[in-house]
């Protein structure tokens, strides 16, 4: 998707989604369970939003990296809803599969530890090691969610 001067209220909705969930995440502390009910679907695609690309003349008012980070959170938590919800089967719902397909073409740099969960929780159910993959989803938490509002906070860009 590109957002330029056309459709910037896109932009706009996306990065405002995107911290709507970072407030939900760090109320609870990191990414716990149904996170994303709080975000209108019809504002926030987090599959349409992994490969946005904003123009040039949008830059100054619209982050990218912020919405495509926030993004990917997004969709790791809906993961999460799966894993928590469908500890058996969770690999066989729709949802899961969708996310992981999206999530293995991400940009690694945006957040390198995606690919590290992704063969974690790619293996048999039975056989997911939950004490790792909560701390996985703790560093995404602590480092791309609490961190990015920490920066800004500070100052930092």
């Amino acid at each position: 998707m590109i957002i330029d001067d056309t459709n910037y209220e896109i932009g706009n909705k996306a990065m405002a989604s995107v911290l709507l969930l970072y407030y939900h995440l760090l109320r609870e502390g990191g990414i716990t369970n149904d996170q994303t009910v709080y975000i209108d679907h019809n504002d926030f695609d987090g599959f349409s939003l992994l490969n946005l690309e904003i123009e040039e003349s949008q830059k100054a008012d619209l982050d990218e990296e912020l919405i495509k980070v926030g993004a990917i959170i997004y969709l790791i938590c809906d993961l999460n809803d799966m894993i928590t919800e469908y500890k058996d089967d969770y690999l066989k719902q729709p949802i899961t599969i969708n996310v992981l397909e999206a999530l293995k073409g991400i940009e690694k740099d945006l957040i390198p530890e995606v690919t590290e969960m992704i063969s974690l929780v790619s293996i048999s159910e039975s056989e997911l090691n939950y004490a790792k993959y909560n701390d996985i989803l703790q560093r995404i938490y602590t480092k791309y969610v609490h961190g990015f509002l920490a920066n800004k906070l500070a100052g930092k860009p």
